[in-house]
């Protein structure tokens, strides 16, 4: 099924590794035009913090947890696999384990601390990139590929998508909200998750006769047809 899909377009996936590069750069060199932009952003969004808005966005950050993105990896795999689409489903969970430790290899060398201040939910560990908000990008794409891709109204299609893309900007915006992270750390989760996406999609392409020979070895090509 995956290979029926458009991936990311090779332009998009350099511009996104290039600019969490800058940022990473710009974060390690403790940017003080980075952190005024920053803390501008954090004080706009947090300039009222109504009970309403509030427990909305404490819900919108622990639905997306990035424990439950493995969870909802593993639902959808399950699905793929009961569809006899096993390659499609081996590759979800490398992609999703496979992004845990990149996003986690980088939390490691840039090592930053969150903000200090309106933690409305007090977090542990490093801030750079946001975790929540990496989980969500590659599990909205994951629904976009597998399952928003084979419904044939275009209207449901498209109202799908956009509600997809509201969900990432509201986990995104959730993180800030709450005092979290900083914007770049949202935004640096963002654009990693696009360029490692990019990545995985290559990998799938090239391991995928490898992987179908040992799970599908009755069924050798079948979805290499698509």
């Amino acid at each position: 099924m995956l290979k029926n899909q458009n991936s990311i377009s090779t332009r998009y996936a350099w511009m996104s590794g290039l600019i969490f590069v800058l940022l990473l750069l710009a974060i390690k060199a403790n940017s003080a035009l980075l952190l005024k932009l920053d803390t501008g952003i954090i004080g706009i969004v947090q300039d009222s913090l109504p009970e309403f808005e509030t427990t909305l966005m404490t819900l919108v950050s622990k639905i997306a947890e990035p424990s439950f993105a493995i969870v909802y990896a593993v639902i959808i795999a399950a699905i793929l696999w009961f569809m006899r689409l096993r390659v499609d489903a081996i590759w979800t969970l490398a992609t999703i384990g496979g992004g845990d430790v990149v996003a986690y290899i980088f939390k490691e060398i840039v090592q930053r601390a969150r903000p200090r201040w309106n933690q409305i939910i007090p977090e542990s560990g490093y801030s750079f990139p946001s975790g929540h908000t990496f989980g969500a990008v590659i599990i909205v794409f994951f629904i976009l590929w597998f399952f928003v891709s084979q419904i044939r109204s275009t209207t449901i299609q498209k109202v799908s998508q956009i509600g997809l893309i509201i969900w990432v900007v509201l986990v995104m915006y959730s993180r800030i909200y709450l005092g979290a992270h900083y914007p770049s750390d949202v935004f640096g989760a963002f654009f990693l998750a696009v360029a490692w996406l990019v990545i995985a999609r290559w990998l799938y392409k090239l391991l995928y006769n490898f992987v179908a020979k040992v799970v599908e070895p009755r069924s050798e090509g079948r979805h290499s047809q698509h």
